[in-house]
């Protein structure tokens, strides 16, 4: 399958420097608004993928 929007290396960078879940989101924005507002779901699942690395689910 051809994925012609997946996260460049710059984007993953950018993600994977961010400080905080506010950060992340606007970097989100940032991909979104590069791919007219694409969002298609391998790339949903790319960067849910990094989310959950940097940002582990917490159990309280």
């Amino acid at each position: 399958m051809n994925e012609p929007m997946k996260l460049i290396e710059e984007e993953k960078d950018k993600l994977k420097k961010a400080k905080d879940e506010k950060a992340w989101y606007a970097v989100c924005d940032e991909i979104k608004n590069r791919r007219n507002g694409q969002y298609p779901d391998y790339l949903s699942r790319e960067i849910l993928v990094m989310y959950q690395e940097k940002f582990p689910p917490t159990i309280s």
